[in-house]
């Protein structure tokens, strides 16, 4: 029986929990909405260079305060709706047409003693994540029991 959408991301997950593959979050309304208030009161309380000032000041704020965030990939793949679900499914399709009489149990027990598999849906969740979702892979990630 041959793998469905569903249990592909059941399956991507398990594999980026076991990578510890994250992307970075951007909050960058959040971002403007604190460098825009730094400037605000800057503008009122110093003027023209009140505004440089206070935009700076907001604009650092908003750094510490929202940057850096990450989610696991694990979490944004389940989080998916039906048609991106579908979308994923079919740009994975060429991986799982070499495996045509696996299912699920068969693929995630290939996951782990097959490392060109592993390696093959590796990369292209890589590549999926960033092309077709425009998200930003972390890239200094530690592995699951691994030092740094």
């Amino acid at each position: 029986m041959p793998v469905s959408a569903d249990e592909l991301i059941r399956l991507l997950s398990v594999l980026a929990e076991e990578e510890n593959l994250r992307v970075t979050v951007k909050e960058t309304m959040k971002a403007g909405v604190m460098a825009g208030t730094g400037a605000t009161i800057g503008g009122l309380m110093g003027g023209p260079l009140g505004i440089a000032v206070g935009s700076m000041i907001g604009a650092g704020y908003a750094k510490w305060k929202v940057g850096g965030k990450t989610r696991k990939v694990s979490e944004v793949l389940t989080e998916l709706d039906s048609d991106k679900r579908h979308q994923l499914h079919i740009s994975f399709q060429d991986v799982l047409d070499q495996y045509p009489d696996a299912d699920f149990s068969i693929l995630m027990r290939q996951l782990t003693e097959d490392g060109e598999l592993r390696a093959k849906l590796s990369e292209r969740t890589k590549k999926y994540i960033k092309e077709d979702m425009k998200l930003v892979m972390e890239e200094n990630h530690k592995q699951r029991g691994k030092a740094e």
